[in-house]
C-alpha cells in the first residue's frame, strides 16, 4: 500500500510504466529500512561495541563491522523485496534468494569498495564529516548501488514470467 501522495506521483508517468514506477517507490522504502539495519548495525557495532576492525584487501581499507552490517541488511531486503516490492510470493525462493545473492555479492564488493574509497581515500568528506566520515562514506556507497540494485532485482530475479 502507498501513499496517496506516491499514487499522485506514479500516475505521472505514462500507464506502462506506472508499475515499476510504483516498484522504485517501494524498492526506495525497502531501502530505507535496510539503510536503518545497515546503520543502527554498523554503529552500535563500531560505536556501541567499539569493533573497529580494518583489514587490507588488494590494497583497501576493509571496515570489518561494515561487512556484518550490509550483509544484514540484504538479508532484510530480500524478504520486503520478494513479498511486497514486487509481490513475488509464489516465486521458487531458494532460486530467487541465489539470484539475489550473488546479484548482492557483486554490489556487496563494490559498497565496500566505495565505502573504504569515500572513507580513507576522499579527504573532503572527513573535512565535511570528521568523525561521521565513515557513515557519509557508506550513504554514498548505498546511493550508487541503488540503481543497479533495482534494475537487477527487477528485471533479474524477480521478473515476471509470461505463460505461453
Amino acid at each position: 500500500m502507498l501513499s496517496s501522495l506516491a499514487l499522485r506521483f506514479v500516475a505521472l508517468f505514462p500507464p506502462h510504466l506506472q508499475n515499476t514506477a510504483k516498484q522504485f517507490i517501494k524498492f526506495g522504502v525497502v531501502g530505507v529500512i535496510g539503510a536503518v539495519v545497515d546503520f543502527g548495525s554498523y554503529n552500535i557495532m563500531t560505536r556501541g561495541l567499539d569493533w573497529n576492525s580494518i583489514f587490507l584487501v588488494a590494497g583497501y581499507e576493509i571496515i570489518a563491522a561494515n561487512l556484518v552490517s550490509v550483509f544484514l541488511a540484504i538479508m532484510s531486503n530480500f524478504v520486503l523485496n520478494k513479498y511486497w516490492t514486487f509481490e513475488d510470493s509464489k516465486g521458487p525462493v531458494v532460486k530467487q534468494w541465489s539470484g539475489y545473492f550473488l546479484l548482492n555479492a557483486v554490489t556487496f564488493v563494490l559498497n565496500q569498495i566505495l565505502t573504504s574509497f569515500f572513507t580513507f581515500r576522499v579527504p573532503l568528506i572527513e573535512a565535511f564529516f570528521g568523525s561521521q566520515k565513515d557513515n557519509a562514506a557508506k550513504a554514498l556507497a548505498i546511493g550508487f548501488i541503488l540503481f543497479i540494485n533495482f534494475a537487477g532485482s527487477k528485471f533479474l530475479i524477480f521478473r515476471r514470467r509470461t505463460s505461453r
